[in-house]
């Protein structure tokens, strides 16, 4: 059961050492190193050795990294709404009593060729807008 509880120790450490822990979780901490001193000295020693690591991000920064993450998720979101719609416009067509009455291509491209250069546009902003997220 002691290792177990040295291995919980080992993982609360970082938070004590950083002031990011709790009163509950300083206070355990505390009683075990000094019921155990040989094992408060080497995580000491191990702690002061290791590389400072910068603290954590302000919570204004996790935040505004949400909404940001929010925000293109949505865009993404829309501009794959508009590329299925209108890449589905220019196939538009009426079947009635039997027979084909109406289809965009033939009775209206002009319209067709409309639709289909706005779903290219959605899709080249689509694109556009995955390449830059994923630089980031």
């Amino acid at each position: 059961m002691t290792d177990l509880h040295e291995d919980i120790i080992v993982d609360l450490l970082p938070l004590y050492y950083s002031g990011d822990a709790s009163a509950a979780t300083r206070a355990t901490v505390e009683v075990y190193l000094a019921a155990h001193p040989d094992f408060a000295a080497t995580m000491r020693e191990a702690m002061a050795s290791s590389p400072k690591v910068p603290g954590n991000a302000a919570p204004t920064d996790g935040v505004r990294t949400i909404k940001r993450v929010r925000s293109q998720v949505a865009l993404r979101g829309a501009l794959i709404g508009l590329g299925i719609f209108f890449s589905l416009m220019p196939c538009t067509f009426i079947y009635a009593h039997g027979r084909l009455v109406y289809f965009m291509w033939r009775d209206a491209p002009g319209s067709a060729a409309l639709y289909a250069g706005l779903a290219l546009v959605a899709w080249i902003a689509l694109f556009v807008t995955i390449r830059r997220t994923n630089k980031l």
